[in-house]
């Protein structure tokens, strides 16, 4: 094993950083435990099943919150069952995913994106007074008014 530790602490980082602002805390501790016990991590695909049913009524709810809650997690549980070696991976991309659903996640339910970028960037490499990802058309408006 080799970035399995730090993909694993920088997750449940992650998921300490959203804990009491996600909608749907009952996704939210599967996934935390999950994540937990390394042992576990082959069960992440039946988690995965779970939560991707919740995430396609999110959808047709229009429920943005949800969605990006359910977005996360998918993703999350992707790369540490992938991580396993299994015979029936999901796409190898799926850590590349994390942070940019982390982000999505962080502007839907409140919380600064700085604080994720904070949280994934080693030390000394982030600046904590500004949001160096503003959303989509920020910087438009910005430089328009």
């Amino acid at each position: 094993m080799g970035y399995e530790s730090q993909m694993q602490a920088d997750i449940l980082a992650l998921l300490q950083l959203f804990r009491d602002r996600v909608p749907d805390k009952e996704t939210h501790e599967w996934v935390a435990e999950l994540v937990v016990e390394r042992d576990r991590w082959r069960s992440g695909h039946e988690i995965f099943d779970r939560i991707r049913s919740r995430n396609l009524e999110a959808i047709d709810a229009l429920d943005k919150s949800r969605e990006c809650q359910y977005c996360f997690e998918e993703i999350c549980l992707q790369s540490l069952y992938n991580a396993t070696s299994p015979f029936d991976p999901f796409d190898s991309c799926s850590p590349y995913w994390v942070i940019k659903n982390a982000l999505a996640l962080a502007r839907s339910v409140g919380v600064p994106v700085v604080e994720v970028v904070a949280l994934v960037v080693p030390d000394g490499l982030t600046q904590k007074h500004t949001d160096p990802f503003p959303a989509r058309g920020d910087h438009l408006a910005q430089t328009t008014s």
